[in-house]
């Protein structure tokens, strides 16, 4: 596929979908950090009350912090793929180690950016929803940042809103990739309708089934996402390599 827009590559998220399928290291990390954050959920989030909503919260939040590592980990190794066709677990897994505090610094950032935006469009109603967006947008590049780039935390924030500024449009094209894959077909879509499909078989009447399902799915669909997130990181911040 030809480049169409400006500074977009277009054929690389194509190309992205043969590296999935022939990469399954890349779901290792995103999937056991999605099945941990499941547990956790289980475990903290069903409280009622007052204490129910505090330690929901803090579920939530760790949960957070358990996908943007796995997402890191899973960059890492997209990265290698790029640029050498193939990547391992064990290699992620040691540079996601080596690189997890700023990659968790880094997701502490852009979760308090994406909070103090949802809070502040709260305040102005329907239209504060064009503000998380906004936050989104400008602040996509900030784990890749510290998972590829090795940037301090706070500095990836930084980073990133440099980035998103000097290229508005495979910024948008990204955002919209990762809108319609993670959040609409692997989180809205793809698992309801797997859970519909075996129910009859689920004889125990459990959700875990339904939460497990839905964990392999997004487990999937983020590893596809930091396969582009990677490749068009890289080609901004390092000059667009061959793959």
């Amino acid at each position: 596929m030809k480049q169409r827009l400006p500074g977009v590559d277009l054929g690389a998220y194509v190309t992205a979908l043969g590296h999935l399928v022939r990469n399954p290291a890349l779901l290792v990390a995103p999937l056991l950090m999605t099945v941990i954050g499941v547990l956790v959920q289980q475990l903290l989030g069903n409280s009622g009350g007052v204490m129910g909503g505090i330690t929901g919260g803090f579920a939530g939040l760790f949960v957070f912090l358990l996908d943007s590592f796995g997402f890191g980990v899973a960059m890492i190794i997209a990265d290698d793929i790029w640029r050498h066709g193939k990547g391992s677990f064990e290699h992620g897994w040691e540079e996601g180690k080596k690189r997890g505090g700023g990659i968790l610094l880094a997701a502490i950032g852009y979760n308090f950016i994406l909070f103090v935006a949802g809070y502040a469009g709260s305040l102005i109603g329907a239209l504060g929803i064009v503000l998380v967006a906004v936050a989104a947008f400008f602040f996509i590049y900030t784990i890749p940042a510290a998972a590829i780039g090795g940037i301090p935390g706070g500095a990836a924030l930084q980073a990133s809103l440099e980035k998103a500024r000097a290229n508005p449009v495979p910024t948008l094209v990204l955002a919209i990739v990762t809108i319609l894959v993670y959040v609409y077909i692997g989180t809205i879509l793809v698992p309801p309708l797997l859970s519909s499909l075996i129910s009859p078989y689920n004889f125990t009447g459990s959700t875990i089934v339904d939460l497990l399902i839905a964990a392999i799915v997004r487990a999937i669909a983020l590893s596809y996402v930091a396969l582009v997130t990677a490749k068009v990181y890289s080609d901004l911040a390092f000059g667009r390599r061959p793959y």
